[in-house]
């Protein structure tokens, strides 16, 4: 079934053919490396993950994110060549979970700092002219208001045409509002995201630790009513946005949103009873991260500074990504970089791994929508890394860059099967998880009592009738059996064993 994998059986192992092969859950995730991230950004990673004590796997995708925000509708990769129809954008949607307590504010802050300076530095360069804009518009509002009193106390109809030339006339010089340079938000309701594209030329990202984002989608959308997800779904895509409503209305060509999000796993599963998230795909434009759980063995005493030259040179390169806003802004087309012959040949090889492996009975026809998009995905990672390396000014995107996005999407495969079980899951699921990892970190190969289960887990269990609840899950998935286990001058435990299969590797 979708999101269980069957463990080997090893014969030699004693007794092990007195028990059937177990469902169990592949939630296991392999680590990403900072080095799988190219120059300066996975030098950065790798330093921030030893500052923080967190692994690499936190900071890839929200990383990459980070560029992306940078560099979005102002850059797109032709796969096929400069002269092909099919592009696709430098937008990219990361969503990494990791529990309370895992120091997300402190991977997002850092990441995020140097566009925050950059967005101060071009509020302040673009005050004088915001300033100069805003008292022409108000002139302009103020005049044709006076014009339109003038023309409800007037009965000439040549008077009435004048006034009404003065009015157009105003009205098509009034300069359009200007705002500062926004890069990024932490918290948007769809309805705020759309006029924030009109505001900031079709462009606009959401990177935050908080969720909010995801938890308004998952409340808002859960059924049939609410707002549209155009915005969301479009900006993905590179396409039209276009909303006519009564209180608001958003006209963006070429809209771009790139979303860098980090949530907590409980999150993942309340989007799960949403039929508008299934239905729309929303989930399948993600590129996900579940990093292995690392809260609780860590030294606190510990401590690793971010070196200075590193966070330097992260920033200096931030900034020379952004640009400068007058010359290279949202509002200039973008510039297509086309694939190198053999960085094309190297995509268009996983393209077709990724397409055997959606055929039926295929590695990817668990997640076959998500897969379904990672070629693209793929491409558009291949398009960022050629700018890490090779600058805003980068011409082509060459096999290097290919190779290394080709390298980080198999490395995400395992990583998405997780996300979508989560997805799946519902709370006996989980609980099972957290019951078969504490046996396994425990070594109980025989089995053990469900009072010592409860006991290390009470935080968890506070309740009996959850515990049990999860451990009938793990026997109906033959990883566990019930016994009644007799002690002498007290009553019987519960005892419960464990198939050997569960510690086949």
């Amino acid at each position: 079934s979708r999101g269980l994998r069957v463990v080997q059986v090893e014969p030699a192992i004693q007794g092990l053919a007195d028990w059937p092969v177990p469902l169990i859950s592949s939630t296991e995730t392999p680590d990403i490396p900072a080095d799988m991230l190219p120059g300066w950004l996975g030098r950065y990673v790798a330093a921030k993950a030893a500052s923080t004590q967190t692994p690499a796997t936190m900071s890839v995708l929200f990383s990459m994110s980070v560029v992306a925000a940078c560099v979005q509708r102002r850059y797109l990769v032709a796969p096929h060549g400069i002269d092909s129809d099919y592009t696709e954008s430098a937008s990219l949607w990361g969503l990494t979970a990791a529990p309370p307590g895992s120091r997300k504010s402190a991977v997002v802050d850092g990441a995020t700092q140097p566009i925050v300076a950059w967005e101060r530095s071009a509020a302040k360069r673009a005050q004088r002219e915001i300033a100069f804009v805003k008292s022409r518009r108000i002139v302009a509002e103020a005049t044709i208001k006076r014009l339109q009193g003038q023309v409800g106390k007037t009965n000439d109809a040549d008077e009435r045409e004048r006034l009404r030339a003065q009015i157009e006339a105003e009205q098509a010089e009034m300069p359009d509002e200007m705002f500062a340079p926004r890069i990024f938000t932490g918290d948007v309701t769809v309805e705020r995201l759309q006029g924030m594209l009109v505001e900031q030329g079709g462009r606009v990202s959401v990177l935050s630790d908080e969720g909010g984002l995801f938890s308004t989608l998952a409340g808002t959308y859960g059924g049939g009513a609410g707002p549209s997800l155009d915005a969301l779904l479009q900006g993905y895509s590179g396409g039209e946005v276009r909303v006519d409503r009564a209180t608001r209305t958003a006209h963006i060509s070429r809209a771009a949103v790139t979303l860098g999000l980090m949530i907590q796993p409980g999150l993942m599963n309340d989007a799960a009873g949403s039929n508008r998230f299934k239905a729309s795909g929303l989930m399948a434009r993600f590129l996900y991260a579940i990093p292995r759980p690392f809260v609780g063995g860590r030294d606190v005493r510990a401590f690793t500074a971010m070196p200075e030259d590193v966070r330097k040179e992260y920033a200096r390169e931030i900034d020379a990504l952004l640009g400068d806003p007058a010359i290279e802004g949202p509002h200039t087309p973008e510039r297509k970089l086309a694939m190198a012959d053999d960085a094309r040949e190297a995509w268009l090889d996983f393209a077709q791994e990724i397409e055997d492996g959606l055929a039926p009975g295929g590695d990817l026809a668990a997640v076959d929508e998500w897969a379904a998009k990672l070629a693209g995905n793929c491409a558009r990672i291949a398009l960022l890394f050629e700018l890490i390396t090779s600058g805003p000014g980068a011409e082509l995107v060459c096999a290097d860059s290919v190779r290394q996005a080709v390298a980080l999407c198999r490395l995400l495969i395992p990583h998405a099967r997780a996300a979508f079980r989560l997805l799946a899951a519902d709370e006996v699921d989980r609980d099972a998880d957290a019951v078969l990892a504490w046996a396994r970190a425990l070594g109980a190969r025989e089995g053990f009592r469900q009072s010592d289960v409860h006991r290390a887990l009470h935080g968890r269990f506070t309740k009996r009738e959850r515990l049990v609840a999860a451990l009938q899950r793990l026997q109906a998935n033959g990883v566990l059996r019930h016994e009644s286990r007799k002690n002498a001058g007290a009553r019987a435990s519960d005892w419960w064993a464990i198939n050997p299969r569960v510690f086949v590797h």
